[in-house]
């Protein structure tokens, strides 16, 4: 076997790395507990009784809903007022220091009794967490972009008004809700127009045509109604082409490839003789005379010949089949006549086709988002959605960032003044979807942004909740200062088989996703979580430079630009080693492996030398009704050293990720900073200097999950990477220490070392 082409170690799992991890936190108190704020958190109660009267004159047992605001410090899990609120318990969440809860004529009066008189220390801890208690109003119902769109098209709206309502997390309660609310809304004499629309357990709205905007607010004044909004609408992305005169034979070496692929688009065109082929199986949503397929048979034949067309050398290629789901109208005008579909229409389909094709096909591409609609703290529902859909059907979507339309766009570095501009847009926020932004392939003396860096028109991240969005970035083109694409754009196919331009994160996309399909492709074993991960990875350890510059870079790269050459992701070579943990936490405990044969040649001077890269991923429970704590769990990864001090305890210190000391230590720092609650957590760092010899290394990894949550166990996929800079031979050095220290190994075959055996 080559020296550059050593196989990845896989890492089994031991009983004895288990340890027992009890958790909880230190009962705290954030202010004294004084007769006057007894007063004050019973006079908020009442508050509730009273605005509620109405409803609990009708029938007491109609539960409604209070918004606890906790203080700042105080949004940790542990602090969670759980006790204060054990007769009105916690129902969900809106932002990290926002706490819904359950409330009813009793459970609020019982409540009052216990502030005057707290039964215990913990309930008295919880008083001094809160700072505020509220009812929902109807005013907090109404979501902005509804109140914009109303005031400015009413009749665009009128018929496709989206109404969600809260979930009690009790069966009854919710039957007595829903009832509660169909009454309502028929003596609002809108029932005839009221339709309830599904998916899954917890995906539930009305869609409800309306007939003035005095509607809209007294839907929004209904108990139990969480928020109203409309439908949107969903159209293929503005595309800009510029023709070219470049001719290349597209003739060349490839593999034919089992892995087939859907594009959920404007559908791939009939007439492509370089695509055509390709296409096993098409599912028609739109009628002949809406139909475009320019956008899909761009972002097919980049997938097919992105590299080629674009100059990029890749020393494999395989040919993917197409599933072509066309489901998107042609929005061009200078096309034909335009169209556009709803969100539960799209939804539908969406869940037509998993049902029809999931067990065959497992990528997806969705290179579509709503421009006017940017990612906020808490989830789109059609990020949700796709998250549902991903879970239950068991495949991987990618989806694009989103492009900036409207002036100005974004230079680099960043102008100042764009605000929330530049954000992504929904469903990027999908949590369980690959996100992938853009980054330019090619410059001139007057592009806007050079070779690597965002491209101009590229949405950046955070996500909902911090989560890195975009996962990763790709080549999707540039500009001219005018505003000229010539020369700066990406390259594909136009429906005729010609070589065009275009620029977008729509054909960024697909660029990731052929890469992981290749990933996918050359498993002998393919599992997509891995294959994230690999793809995650290799974003990461290929983009050190660019990412180490500044760390709000991170918002615009996500993990960075993953590498085009797959057998590269795939593989190890003599002076770097890659290992992978495909393993299991449970909750009350952690997982250690010590004793790691970090290289005695990455000793230099009495220092540890080298590059290490970490990149962590899994599936987290999600739960909608949980806002900014969509997702439920929490694994944290820390490499580090230790040493046995004299009395024989351990001195353990994180090295990747460096050990900070959060200065606040609050939640929202470890959120918005430090990855914590991200399903996907990557590091990278160069020990330049050296650090201080010790003991040994050491991998811990620890599950949280959220206050009230009961997870028995997670996978997850953990990659690590170890690089001597200086081209020695680390690799034997490592597989030798693991035997030696009774690691369990086996070998990430893939089809490519399998032909070269051959």
């Amino acid at each position: 076997m080559s020296k550059n082409n050593l196989p990845i170690k896989i890492i089994l799992q031991k009983t004895d790395d288990i340890f027992s991890n009890p958790g909880g936190g230190k009962t705290k108190f954030f202010s004294e507990v004084t007769p006057q704020l007894q007063i004050d958190i019973s006079n908020k109660f009442e508050f509730l009784l009273e605005y509620y009267n109405d409803v609990f004159e009708e029938n007491e047992n109609i539960p409604a809903i209070g918004k606890v605001i906790v203080k700042p410090e105080a949004i940790a899990k542990s602090h969670k007022p759980d006790d204060l609120c054990r007769n009105c318990p916690i129902i969900g969440t809106e932002d990290l220091n926002e706490i819904y809860i359950k409330v009813k004529k009793k459970s609020i009066q019982e409540t009052v009794k216990l502030v005057m008189n707290p039964p215990s220390i913990k309930f008295k801890a919880n008083m001094t967490a809160v700072s505020d208690i509220q009812p929902i109003k109807a005013d907090e119902k109404i979501t902005s972009s509804l109140a914009l769109a109303a005031q400015s098209d009413f009749s665009s709206i009128k018929n496709n008004i989206k109404v969600k309502i809260f979930d009690f997390d009790d069966d009854f309660d919710n039957a007595q809700i829903w009832d509660y609310i169909n009454r309502k809304i028929t003596l609002l004499g809108l029932h005839d127009n009221c339709e309830l629309i599904t998916y899954g357990e917890h995906i539930k709205f009305f869609k409800i045509g309306i007939n003035s905007y005095e509607d809209i607010i007294n839907i929004a004044s209904i108990n139990g109604v969480k928020s109203v909004d409309f439908f949107q609408e969903y159209s293929l992305p503005k595309d800009d082409f510029s023709s070219t005169d470049l001719k290349m034979l597209l003739e060349h070496e490839y593999t034919d490839s089992e892995v087939s692929i859907g594009i959920i688009d404007g559908g791939i065109s009939a007439d492509n003789p370089y695509l055509k082929p390709y296409i096993i199986a098409r599912e028609e949503y739109v009628s002949e005379v809406y139909r475009n397929p320019h956008h899909a048979t761009f972002i097919a034949s980049t997938i097919q010949y992105g590299n080629l067309l674009n100059g990029i050398s890749s020393p494999t290629c395989h040919r993917f089949k197409f599933v072509d789901i066309i489901a998107m109208p042609n929005s061009d005008k200078k096309f034909g006549p335009t169209d556009s579909i709803s969100e539960y229409d799209l939804m539908d389909i969406i869940e037509e086709v998993m049902e029809k094709y999931s067990h065959s096909t497992k990528i997806w591409n969705i290179s579509l988002g709503i421009e006017d609609k940017p990612c906020s703290g808490t989830m789109s529902d059609l990020g949700v959605f796709l998250d549902y859909i991903q879970d239950k059907y068991h495949v991987q979507m990618f989806v694009s960032s989103g492009n900036i339309n409207d002036l100005p766009l974004r230079t680099w570095p960043p102008q100042s003044g764009l605000g929330e501009h530049d954000r992504l847009i929904s469903p990027a926020d999908s949590v369980r979807a690959l996100t992938v932004g853009s980054v330019a392939l090619f410059e001139s003396d007057d592009s806007i942004v050079k070779f690597n860096e965002p491209s101009p028109f590229s949405r950046r991240g955070p996500g909902a909740n911090y989560v890195v969005k975009p996962d990763i970035v790709d080549y999707g083109g540039n500009l001219s200062t005018t505003y000229c694409i010539d020369g700066l754009g990406v390259k594909g196919l136009d429906p005729e088989g010609n070589i065009i331009e275009g620029n977008g994160t729509s054909y960024s996309n697909p660029r990731a996703l052929q890469k992981f399909a290749s990933i996918y492709e050359e498993m002998l074993d393919p599992n997509l979580l891995l294959a994230k991960a690999m793809l995650v990875h290799s974003a990461r350890m290929n983009s050190r430079e660019l990412l180490d510059e500044k760390p709000d870079n991170i918002k615009y790269y996500g993990f960075g630009i993953p590498s085009p050459n797959v057998q590269e992701i795939l593989q190890c070579s003599e002076d770097e080693v890659t290992l992978v943990f495909m393993q299991k936490i449970s909750q009350g405990s952690h997982l250690e492996m010590y004793d790691f044969p970090y290289p005695k040649s990455l000793i230099k001077n009495g220092k540890y030398i080298g590059e290490i890269g970490m990149t962590l991923a899994y599936l987290p429970p999600l739960d909608e009704r949980y806002g900014r704590e969509y997702c439920r769990t929490n694994i944290d990864v820390s490499f580090g050293t230790y040493s046995y001090s004299q009395n024989g305890k351990v001195d353990y210190k994180g090295q990747v990720p460096l050990e900070t000391k959060w200065d606040e230590k609050f939640e929202a720092a470890r959120v918005e900073h430090g990855f914590k609650w991200s399903p996907i957590k990557s590091y990278y760092r160069k020990l330049k200097k050296g650090i201080q010899l010790a003991d040994g290394w050491k991998l811990r990894i620890d599950m949280t999950a959220r206050n009230g949550s009961y997870i028995p166990s997670q996978e997850f996929v953990l990659i690590v990477t170890i690089k001597d800079p200086n081209g020695n031979d680390i690799y034997s050095e490592i597989a030798t220490g693991l035997r030696e220290r009774g690691y369990i190994t086996n070998n990430l075959e893939t089809r490519y070392q399998a032909r070269q055996r051959q």
